[in-house]
């Protein structure tokens, strides 16, 4: 063979491996998502500058006699991305971007930092990055994803580390998992990865017994090492319909050991109903979490579970439109060991194609033993009435607005230092775009 024929076959060689390793490459699918949040909050209960936050406050998360009003601008962008092999197999991650406030800081390392002039800080946050393998014997999802109860969230809702088996059926699916909250590791003191952990094992399914009738069954484990905690989470829910209503509800039981001296005790139920008014849609949701002796385990704890979002409340129960700096009277369910009695209406009301809106109204009570800093002489925490409205400028973009004002019940007289605390009052204008 010519040597010329020579470099022509090695070049044709290195072309053919080159247009197979491009069409491997290409076999990829790509997927992106995400979302742009923003919006203008005024207050005289933000959790921007007059908060106090989750850890036993000493006035209550922010309720002041004379509380400032409060202005300032919002930001939140997500985005995803998904590596599709094929059918069977992608890797699943999403990222977030937070700027608490317009104007809090630049050049700086943070979470939720940025929102200053200049800008240039470090602020992106991983929320989930797990594989998925989707094969018709099981579904497995292996890292750190999202994942909650059945029971809308009392217990946890959050990403996780771990690892979750699902399989579904005509009329049936089950879930198991294992997942490590936390894991305390210090060589000076010869502590061991794996000794000290926080640990969730998951075990729950659901079954159509009919078109109109739905049950599921859950049986949540979590072994906490910090707190001496093994606490058993048993539950039953449903979904029927009932003419035209339709009802969901959910029953929780707790037992084990809440702590090195404490029995597990907790309970709570719930009930939700939706129903066609008129041309619009009308909601309730009534919950109770046991408190006192029998006080309720939050297993994930602050940020992470019983924001109950159901409740569609601003005040009683946390904002769906707050992002990292939300707040609310009652933060999670289990609310210092109190417990809470939460009851919404609602109304869900279509003015046009583009325009809707909503109102509710909704009450709220310490279950029992009301917590050590609260000076009134009653267990009602307040009502609360909210409204927002919503225009659909395009497929992807929306623009909103919704305020809400509480009528503070007597648990909080003279929460601030013997004085009365302001009612507390929240506005806001949102615009979004998702992709």
């Amino acid at each position: 063979m010519k040597k010329s024929n020579k470099k022509l076959l090695v070049v044709a060689i290195a072309t053919a491996l080159t247009a197979a390793s491009a069409g491997s490459a290409l076999a990829l699918e790509n997927q992106f998502s995400g979302a742009f949040t923003a919006f203008f909050d005024n207050s005289n209960y933000s959790a921007a500058g007059n908060n106090a936050y989750e850890a036993a406050p000493t006035n209550l998360r922010g309720l002041k006699d004379g509380a400032p009003t409060e202005n300032y601008f919002v930001q939140r962008v997500r985005l995803g991305y998904t590596a599709k092999a094929d059918d069977h197999v992608k890797l699943v991650t999403k990222f977030e971007f937070d700027y608490n406030w317009y104007g809090n800081s630049s050049y700086a390392t943070n979470r939720g930092s940025g929102g200053a002039i200049g800008s240039d800080s470090v602020n992106m946050e991983t929320k989930h990055l797990y594989l998925d393998l989707n094969y018709p014997l099981v579904n497995a999802k292996i890292g750190m994803m999202p994942n909650n109860d059945i029971f809308k969230g009392i217990l946890f809702d959050a990403d996780m580390a771990g690892i979750l088996f699902s399989h579904n059926y005509t009329n049936a699916g089950v879930n198991l998992g294992f997942f490590r909250w936390n894991d305390d590791w210090d060589w000076t003191n010869n502590k061991t990865l794996g000794k000290n952990t926080v640990d969730m094992f998951q075990l729950d399914g659901k079954y159509n017994v009919s078109k109109d009738l739905k049950v599921g069954a859950a049986y949540y484990y979590v072994k906490d090492d910090f707190n001496l905690a093994k606490v058993h989470t048993v539950g039953l829910n449903a979904e029927t319909t009932l003419g035209p209503v339709a009802v969901n509800a959910f029953a929780v039981k707790q037992f084990g050991d809440l702590n090195a001296t404490d029995d597990a005790k907790g309970y709570a139920f719930n009930v939700g109903a939706k129903m066609p008014v008129g041309k619009g849609t009308a909601r309730a949701e009534v919950l109770y979490v046991s408190g006192g002796d029998n006080a309720f385990y939050n297993a994930a704890n602050g940020t992470e579970a019983g924001g109950y979002y159901d409740s569609e409340m601003i005040f009683l129960a946390r904002d769906k439109n707050a992002t990292t700096i939300d707040n609310a009277i009652v933060y999670d369910v289990s609310n210092y060991g109190q417990g809470v009695i939460l009851g919404a209406i609602g109304y869900d009301y279509p003015f046009t194609d583009k325009l809707s809106g909503s109102a509710n109204i909704g009450f709220g009570a310490i279950a029992d033993d009301k917590f050590s800093q609260s000076t009134g002489d009653s267990d009602y925490l307040g009502t609360e009435i909210n409204a927002e409205v919503n225009y659909q400028l395009s497929a992807n973009v929306s623009l909103g607005a919704r305020a809400g004002y509480l009528m503070l019940g007597k648990y909080f007289d003279g929460v601030d230092a013997g004085r009365d605390a302001d009612n507390p009052y929240d506005v806001k204008i949102l615009a979004r775009y998702s992709f």
